[in-house]
């Protein structure tokens, strides 16, 4: 009778076969990452979708578009306030996204941020803007790091070509919403599919001992208002004058600047529910406002569009369909779609 003898693996062999089976995996986990990052942007590009449709539901309801910043209806005998007290686009078209008994909850006749309650309301509105609302938050970016502040958003809609929250609402507020102006679309003169309407922004690291420039961090009181230290118009500034600005508000960062981006759905301000077309989207430099005291960015700045993505952001056009924007468009280009009334003849294929 014939013995055979069994042959194992020796240590070369199974050395080898770790090897591969490392290599595989090494090749997979960029591929599994890759096909998980294009789930999520499908669904930040679903929400944006959602939210187009939605603000031309409120539209054909109520024919004008919400403002950025809607007033407050005060109780008789209480002192008018500032309109960053009122309540943002965001908060109007919460009936056209499903969430109408969260909108039943508000009625209007107290600050956004306050924790009193003023009947006929039963709940303060702070305690309405901690509820979180998927719609509002694109899947791709980091959580906003709080316990208390989590009505999150990642979406703000666009104030156009200019300063944004602080610019003149009379000369020079061109966008698709502006902070204390109705917008219809017969205002629209350059036509809803060649305008912005909405745009992504980064949420906050809530830690003003960290600055992170393509974050949702913005230094403050570098000056935009008049004296103009770097002759910056409130609309359509050149790339020298972004540039210069640019480099103020990056050596600032670090000494003095705001981390809560997107922390509340309800409030208005830029980077709040906000942004403006000035600079292109995930520009180099940080977002940077005039204001030094400001808690939130009710002013003049620079909140470009920003997001997680590979290469650049999406953008929600006034017809409501959807594009991704490249961070190498031209920069007269996306300022030009960025406005409403320009009369720019603007080719869409080189966004």
């Amino acid at each position: 009778m014939i013995s055979r003898k069994r042959r194992g693996f020796t240590l070369v062999e199974l050395l080898v076969v770790i090897a591969i089976i490392g290599v595989m995996v090494g090749l997979l986990l960029p591929a599994v990452q890759a096909a998980r990052e294009a789930a999520r942007r499908m669904s930040c590009s679903n929400n944006l979708k959602q939210m187009g449709l939605a603000f031309h539901n409120y539209h054909d309801t109520y024919k004008r578009m919400p403002m950025a910043a809607s007033s407050i209806v005060f109780p008789v005998g209480q002192v008018a306030t500032s309109n960053w007290h009122g309540y943002s686009a965001h908060t109007m078209i919460l009936p056209f996204i499903e969430q109408t008994p969260l909108f039943d909850q508000l009625r209007f006749n107290e600050r956004h941020y306050s924790g009193d309650i003023v009947p006929p309301a039963t709940v303060s509105p702070l305690a309405v803007s901690r509820t979180r609302i998927n719609t509002f938050i694109c899947p791709s970016d980091k959580d906003f790091p709080s316990t208390t502040d989590i009505g999150w958003t990642n979406y703000g809609v666009s104030h156009g070509s200019n300063v944004g929250y602080g610019a003149n609402q009379t000369t020079e507020a061109n966008g698709f919403f502006t902070r204390s102006i109705h917008v219809k679309f017969s205002d629209v003169l350059d036509g809803l599919s060649n305008t912005i309407m909405l745009a992504e922004f980064n949420k906050g690291d809530n830690n003003g001992g960290r600055f992170d420039v393509q974050g949702g961090d913005w230094p403050n009181g570098i000056a935009i208002t008049f004296p103009r230290t770097f002759n910056f118009p409130q609309s359509f500034p050149t790339q020298a004058q972004l540039t210069a600005y640019g480099e103020a508000c990056l050596a600032a960062g670090p000494t003095s600047h705001r981390s809560t981006a997107g922390f509340r759905w309800i409030a208005p301000g830029q980077y709040n529910t906000s942004f403006n077309t000035l600079a292109p989207p995930n520009w180099r430099y940080p977002a940077c406002m005039d204001c030094a005291g400001c808690g939130q960015g009710d002013s003049s700045g620079l909140f470009p569009a920003r997001s997680r993505h590979p290469g650049g952001v999406h953008h929600t056009m006034g017809d409501a369909s959807v594009q991704f924007i490249t961070e190498s468009v031209d920069l007269i280009i996306y300022q030009s779609v960025g406005t409403r009334d320009g009369k720019e003849a603007v080719d869409m294929s080189r966004l």
